[in-house]
Parts: C-alpha cells; structure tokens; sequence
C-alpha cells in the first residue's frame, strides 16, 4: 500500500468563514484521462486503514471517507504507485481534481502531484489545499516541511457543502512549472516555480488542525488529466 504518513506538526493557520459553494462535475476535456476513480471500491489500492494512531479510511456509499487524526494524510493510488516505481508513469504536465466533502475538522485538505524523492525527507510535492476561506500552492514534504508559493483568503469553501478542487501542473519550453488552483471551476491561484519538481505521482492530501484533531473528509471524484503549458 503506497500510504504516505507525515510525522510532523502542521503550523497554526488563522481561520475564516465563507458561505458554501456549489458542487460540479469534471471539467470536460478532448484530451483523454489518464486516471479515473470513482471510488466505487478500492480496486486501485487507496488503503483501507484502520489505525489508533492515524485513523481510518473506509468506503461508503461510493465515497472514500477519511477519518484522520494524524498530523497528515498523503495517499496514493497503489496503482501509480506501482507504474512509478516501473518507470512506467507520465505525469509531469497534469491536471488534478478531486471532488469532495469536509465534514469536520479544522485543517486543510486538497491534492497534489509530482511527488519525488527529496534530499532531506523521502518524498516531496506540490500540494493544493484548502479550508473555509483560505488556500494555499505549497511544496511540502514527509518531514512536514512546508514551504508556502502562494495563498489566498478570499476563497468559498465550506464545512458540509460538496466541492471540486482541480490543480494544474505543467512545465514550459523554457522549463518553469506553472502552478494553478481552482475551486469549482473558478481559478483562485497561480505560481511559478523556475527549480520545478519532476515527473511524479499525484494524489490526495490533508493535515489536521489542531495536530491529531479529527478531520473527516468525503471523497467522491478523483480524476487525472493531461495538461500542456498556455
């Protein structure tokens, strides 16, 4: 199972409240998709976990439920793990989205792509994240280093209401990765990074707030698609 468990404490973040947003359905591509999940079941190997220390992970009613008390959750399809480890996996340039639900909790959950090993930690990545009113473009790693590219406070998420969040990362010809964030089809942050990440896995994300306080998540839609510079 490719889980990724953070050891470290997630910063204090300040926190904000936005009216829900609405929900909506992936974005509609003539390009073909390279990874679809509709967490019908855990055929492409998320983990079903069940851990004092962590929580749990489970799938309901067609969603993939996390209940975390980690400090992170960093979960990958075992799937892509396995094409990664083969050299089989191309997915540098991608969009990721993930349509979702925040039941409780006050930390930030989202996706991310292009992990790779790191200098001073296993894996790193770029990573999407969200709360009520607040989102931010990090690099982060298993050591629970964060470095923050950018962030916003105007943003509409809310506890309870469904949402998608779609990130895109993609190199140019001069080789600056472009970072993009939208939520529900609305972009809200964009960042360059002219030392960029290589071809890695994408997946999902989450650090609680307060450390090891509960954050329940509902997962409904999990999509990966390609993705070319402007």
């Amino acid at each position: 199972m490719y889980t990724r468990l953070s050891i470290a404490a997630l910063a204090a973040l300040a926190l904000a409240t936005t009216e829900p947003p609405s929900s909506t359905a992936p974005a509609a591509s003539d390009e073909p998709v390279l990874f679809d999940e509709p967490f019908d079941d855990d055929s492409n190997g998320w983990g079903i976990i069940d851990d004092p220390d962590y929580g749990g992970t489970s799938y309901e009613n067609g969603d993939y439920v996390w209940s975390l008390t980690g400090s992170s959750g960093h979960l990958i399809a075992e799937v892509l793990g396995v094409q990664y480890d083969n050299d089989e996996l191309d997915m540098l340039d991608v969009t990721v989205r993930a349509e979702l639900t925040i039941d409780s909790g006050d930390g930030v959950v989202g996706v991310f792509c292009r992990e790779v090993p790191d200098t001073d930690a296993d894996f790193q990545w770029y990573e999407f994240v969200v709360r009520e009113g607040w989102a931010a473009v990090r690099v982060a790693d298993l050591e629970g280093n964060i470095d923050v590219i950018a962030e916003s406070d105007d943003v509409d998420v809310a506890k309870g209401a469904p949402f998608a969040i779609e990130a895109t990362c993609v190199d140019d010809a001069e080789g600056v990765a472009h970072l993009s964030l939208s939520i529900d089809d609305e972009p809200v942050l964009a960042a360059e990074d002219d030392d960029p990440l290589g071809n890695g896995v994408p997946g999902l994300q989450a650090w609680t707030y307060p450390v090891h306080e509960l954050m329940e998540v509902r997962w409904h839609h999990f999509t990966v698609l390609p993705a070319t510079a402007d």
